[in-house]
């Protein structure tokens, strides 16, 4: 066998091994508050040796980021599809704020998982803090925005948007609960009433699994 084609094969498979171990955490964290999972429940989740999962990460916290990076990059790619074209950071902001809620409605078990690891993760991966910080800087910068503080502005939607999928998941949400969301954080930045309310409330095509 050549050695590329070696090479090739042993990625391959740690790849695998590294997907499997991040797998079983999901299911892990679906089950058990953040702060009560333990490396012993992933390794015994994962049916592997302790020394496999120590290949791949060093601590818990480091197979958590991982989890709650996959679970945002997932859905946020497909998010990034949807609004490429758009310009106004408010609708931008808006399209994904309702996406991620109207997920937690759709999969029970991701909005748990979201929930429990999020005050540890927040805002999940590099991926989803660089999106949401170029639109609310974007929103300051064009004066759609009104605030003054960024660190603010980012800690109100990611605040807001976990207790807003704990909510869903507890069944104390309507129906438009992430639409009333959106609207509520979108005047809370400063855009008025009518304008945060026809954003939100636009038609939102469901994102394709």
């Amino acid at each position: 066998m050549k050695e590329s084609r070696r090479a090739s094969i042993g990625l391959d498979k740690r790849e695998r091994t590294r997907a499997k171990l991040i797998e079983s955490a999901y299911r892990v964290f679906a089950r058990k508050a953040a702060d009560a999972v333990t490396i012993d429940d992933i390794i015994a989740e994962a049916a592997v040796a302790r020394g496999t999962f120590y290949n791949y990460f060093q601590t818990r916290e480091d197979v958590l980021k991982a989890v709650a990076g996959n679970l945002s990059d997932e859905i946020n790619q497909k998010i990034w599809v949807q609004y490429a074209e758009i310009s106004d950071p408010a609708e931008r902001l808006a399209i994904a704020i309702r996406q991620f809620l109207h997920q937690a409605i759709r999969d029970s078990t991701w909005g748990w998982v979201i929930v429990r690891i999020g005050l540890v993760a927040a805002p999940l991966s590099e991926t989803m803090e660089r999106g949401m910080m170029t639109d609310l800087e974007a929103g300051i910068r064009l004066n759609r925005f009104q605030v003054d503080s960024l660190q603010a502005a980012s800690d109100l939607v990611l605040g807001t948007g976990l207790m807003a999928i704990h909510s869903i998941l507890e069944g104390r949400a309507e129906p438009d609960y992430p639409e009333q969301i959106a609207k509520i954080i979108l005047k809370t930045l400063g855009v008025n009433d009518a304008d945060a309310h026809a954003i939100a409330f636009k038609f939102l095509e469901p994102l394709h699994s």
